[in-house]
């Protein structure tokens, strides 16, 4: 096959993937990875052959790929790059969405770095256009501002404090950056549209989102700075708070679907039916349940109200405070992944998913319910106030941990006792 062939092929498969193929992301990656090692294989053998005493790992390499399992781990790693990229593709619109709607609601237009206002920029410093256009008149959406602010952010100087613990220093980071990226690679945009299909695969996007407040409590305590500290002793006070309803508001969802899968979760969903044949969501018969998770996964994110281990009023930048250039940058570009990822687990718990009552394609309707929700929490933030840790816990161990157990109760009368009931009360009469 030669390279028009591919990509004639690669465009009728796109046609029939936008018409609703039902083939997956691993049986694409497969296909990819049968196409590249017709070129890589005979690259390790050359190599082989070049210099065979030290080259035996290069032909051991392209014995593997030309097997199942090498094929099959080429193309796992090919699913999650991807999911890889489409999720940072995400955080750049993402951060770029929050900062116009924040400069919206201060009444100032926000980022206008574009090509256009690049254009303009030329020509002032060309001297092609009139003084009084200077800096005043570049327009534009906005988009390249968050690369030029990332290129910036990589160019700044590391510093890392002289009394601080410098192995922890940089663990810190680490932790938390590390189980925030790799979320991106967990969470479904479709049942087609999946890097992992792990049977378990929400409680292990959980657990990834638990990992991240030790990285911040490590990064906080190493910083040997007061406000770093108290930061870090914040997201711990706060994951203490809010963890245990946010699980039992998800539990509520596990025992009406019977299972962790996102999958099955969401085919659920479009299975259920209550008024005029509209699909029943779980945001109906789990309306408590959503409440709660939204609350709880607001901490989880540390977004306003509940970003008190930042609180930058209070506590400069809170555990982020002595972090400068990318490693600040990988912080914030980390915490926005943590959002989108939590809007997703909303989104395929209590918003049926990637179901939508119009023809689009299933990853459409994931991405705009999930970008409803970041939404939401862009307003949430610019017209909430911040609360005391105090109030966290009081909300968490008094209010919301009730209300799951509530939940808890509804969704087990829903389940066990109201089928046995409806059993009883139909039983044929015998005589």
């Amino acid at each position: 096959m030669n390279v028009v062939e591919w990509l004639l092929s690669t465009w009728e498969w796109l046609k029939a993937w936008l018409g609703g193929n039902s083939m997956s992301l691993f049986d694409v990656c497969r296909i990819m990875a049968e196409w590249t090692t017709k070129f890589m294989i005979p690259v390790f053998e050359f190599q082989h052959g070049l210099f065979p005493p030290f080259s035996h790992p290069a032909g051991w390499i392209a014995d593997w790929l030309a097997t199942d399992g090498g094929l099959d781990t080429l193309a796992w790693f090919y699913a999650v790059n991807i999911a890889f990229m489409i999720g940072m593709t995400n955080l750049i619109l993402v951060i770029h969405l929050e900062r116009k709607i924040a400069a919206r609601i201060q009444d100032r237009r926000g980022p206008m770095l574009s090509l256009r206002s690049l254009r303009e920029l030329g020509e002032d410093l060309a001297g092609n256009s009139p003084s009084w256009k200077f800096k005043m008149n570049y327009s534009g959406i906005g988009i390249l501002q968050n690369l030029a602010d990332g290129i910036k952010a990589i160019t700044k100087e590391l510093i890392i404090p002289a009394k601080a613990d410098k192995f922890l220093f940089t663990m810190g980071p680490i932790i938390f950056i590390s189980s925030s990226v790799f979320l991106l690679a967990l969470f479904p945009l479709s049942d087609r549209f999946a890097a992992s299909a792990a049977p378990a695969g929400l409680m292990v996007i959980m657990a990834a989102f638990s990992i991240a407040p030790i990285g911040v409590l490590t990064s906080g305590w190493a910083s040997n700075n007061k406000y770093s500290m108290i930061g870090g002793m914040r997201s711990a006070a706060q994951l203490m708070s809010y963890e245990i309803p946010l699980l039992l508001s998800m539990a509520g969802v596990f025992l009406l679907a019977g299972s962790f899968d996102p999958v099955v979760i969401v085919e659920k969903q479009q299975e259920s039916t209550w008024l005029f044949g509209l699909p029943m969501w779980n945001i109906i018969p789990q309306f408590i349940g959503f409440i709660v998770f939204m609350i709880c996964i607001l901490a989880e994110v540390e977004r306003v109200p509940f970003d008190l281990p930042e609180a930058e009023a209070e506590l400069v930048e809170g555990w982020t405070t002595e972090y400068s250039g990318i490693r600040y940058m990988l912080f914030l570009a980390a915490e926005y992944i943590r959002g989108f990822a939590g809007a997703a687990v909303a989104t395929i718990l209590f918003l049926g998913g990637w179901a939508g009552p119009w023809p689009v394609p299933p990853e459409i309707w994931f991405l705009m319910k999930v970008y409803l929700i970041i939404i939401f929490w862009i307003f949430i933030r610019w017209t909430v106030p911040r609360i005391r840790t105090d109030q966290i816990l009081e909300l968490g161990w008094k209010k919301l941990l009730p209300l799951s157990l509530i939940n808890i109760l509804i969704v087990i009368f829903m389940v066990e006792i109201y089928p046995y009931f409806i059993e009883i009360v139909t039983l044929p009469e015998v005589f």
